[in-house]
């Protein structure tokens, strides 16, 4: 007797299983809180670390080995402020004001405009925004370009307004954005794997090796009428390079010069953090953190982390 086909498989939250756009996400909301709300980073690869376990678990109060996610998060620059203003159909862009100095190495890669507003040409407007720009050439990935993204603040408008005349022009590192202890939500692009069939897609029961010509190509693709495939039906596709976003990681540490050297990446020369669990992508992938406003507690740490 053959596997019997069971429910649909597969999830139905993500649809279309399409490629993403770009590595580097647009976000469309930001959390509550202070100061920059998120802040980018590489992911260099996954190690294990002791601490005392605070959870309501059977284990709590004893030492557990995480396992963790080591991310290099490079200064950024911050590269320009921009204001928006509230209307009927949404946040309409005022303007903005670009930095007048930028470092040597970004001059290198990309191309700065010639005229940008004044900053007191964007005041008054509604909510305020950065956009800072990566530095990759810090680390030792090989990589030149540095990546831009939008990165919203906390507080009121008059608040933003202030705090972004305070850091633009300038590197801002991760320990005066992320603390010890805090939640955030990790978004980045997935491991890419290509065109895939619908078994290893959808986790489909093979065929009856007697029953037909194959037995990876799946079984009735729905109804005669309505005359189409329904989206609803496993079919062979794209599988990977996803954007996804995992919700609720937990800083565990955060330090500089960690003394691991992370397969496929390389030693970490810069500020890094320690995230329990994994996040999306593969080594060197864009990881953009966004805090969530949920109460700090930093985890108690026995040991450094393994090799």
């Amino acid at each position: 007797m053959g596997k019997r086909p069971g429910p649909k498989k597969g999830s139905r939250s993500f649809w279309h299983r399409r490629r993403a756009r770009r590595v580097v996400p647009r976000m469309r909301y930001w959390h509550a809180g202070k100061g920059m709300l998120g802040f980018p980073g590489y992911k260099a690869g996954m190690t294990t670390i002791t601490i005392i376990d605070d959870r309501e678990a059977p284990t709590k109060g004893q030492e557990v080995i995480r396992a963790a996610t080591a991310i290099e998060t490079p200064p950024v620059f911050v590269y320009s402020v921009v204001g928006f203003k509230n209307t009927v159909y949404g946040l309409k862009l005022v303007g903005e004001t670009v930095s007048t100095e930028l470092p040597k190495e970004i001059k290198k890669s990309m191309r700065c405009p010639k005229k940008s507003h004044k900053i007191e040409d964007i005041a008054g407007c509604d909510e305020y925004r950065v956009k800072v720009l990566t530095e990759p050439y810090r680390t030792g990935t090989g990589k030149k370009t540095p990546d831009m993204v939008e990165i919203g603040l906390g507080g009121d408008a008059a608040a933003q307004f202030e705090y972004a005349k305070s850091i633009v022009g300038k590197e801002v590192r991760v320990k005066d954005v992320i603390d010890e202890g805090a939640i955030v939500d990790a978004i980045g692009v997935t491991t890419g794997r290509g065109w895939i069939g619908l078994v290893q897609r959808f986790n489909t029961a093979l065929n009856f090796h007697k029953a037909t010509g194959a037995r990876r190509h799946g079984g009735s693709i729905g109804p005669e009428r309505q005359a189409k495939v329904m989206y609803t039906i496993p079919r062979a596709g794209q599988y990977g390079y996803h954007r996804r976003t995992d919700t609720n990681k937990r800083v565990l540490s955060h330090g500089e010069n960690l003394d691991l050297v992370f397969h496929c990446y390389g030693p970490i020369k810069n500020d890094y953090l320690l995230v329990d669990g994994s996040v999306p992508g593969p080594s060197k992938r864009f990881i953009l953190l966004r805090k969530t406003p949920k109460p700090v507690k930093k985890p108690e740490i026995r040991q450094g982390v393994h090799a």
